[in-house]
């Protein structure tokens, strides 16, 4: 597959969410927001998992936490979340992020998107499952306001270095590996990379 096709979305239905499965699609109002000036930064979290980071990062009133997951067990722990605290910063999708990305997010919206340990899709063959490719870095830094922040983290080597060498491709500047974590909490993932002893990348690159 080409490097800047759109990646393959996976639908496992047996752990996914199903058209019968109910899903509220929040009460807050995604759309008042995207046409509403406002003072608050927009970061997105794609594949935000058990929801740990988004709810670290939402304890900043002054942010708008965006989160796109798939795996209904994630949906359900910040929908449960969201309704037991009263929350009104935080506004999640389900699906196929790129697909969500394109059809909601207004241009030069948001101050960061986060991809925080994505799956590497190891073999070769499912290479096309991976959703950072060129496709998606100029998706991406299309959203991002100038001056924004992409950060992604993987503990998979040979991930790693493919997605810095695109970006270094893509934004025709030498990109390296950062030694700052900024607002990533330590997931349940990320404990289980650090006791097999795998270095944990993180990638920080600002739109400029």
């Amino acid at each position: 597959m080409s490097r800047d096709a759109k990646p393959k979305f996976y639908s496992n239905h047996r752990s996914r969410l199903s058209d019968k499965e109910q899903f509220s699609e929040i009460k807050n109002h995604h759309k008042e927001i995207f046409n509403t000036q406002n003072n608050k930064n927009n970061i997105l979290e794609i594949g935000f998992g058990n929801g740990n980071s988004i709810i670290n990062i939402s304890k900043n009133k002054n942010i708008n936490c965006f989160g796109i997951e798939s795996y209904i067990n994630g949906i359900q722990a910040i929908e449960q979340y969201i309704n037991r605290n009263n929350i009104n910063n935080v506004f999640i999708y389900k699906g196929d992020a790129i697909e969500i990305i394109e059809e909601n997010f207004p241009d030069n919206f948001l101050d960061e998107i986060l991809l925080f340990f994505p799956d590497p899709w190891p073999k070769n063959k499912h290479h096309k499952r991976r959703i950072i490719n060129l496709y998606t870095l100029k998706l991406f830094f299309k959203k991002i306001k100038k001056g924004g922040i992409l950060q992604f983290s993987t503990d998979h080597i040979e991930y790693a270095y493919n997605v810095k060498n695109m970006l270094s491709l893509y934004l025709q500047r030498e990109i390296l590996f950062s030694n700052n974590r900024r607002h990533r909490s330590i997931t349940k993932y990320e404990n289980k990379a650090i006791k097999k002893n795998n270095i944990i990348f993180d990638i920080v690159v600002k739109n400029i």
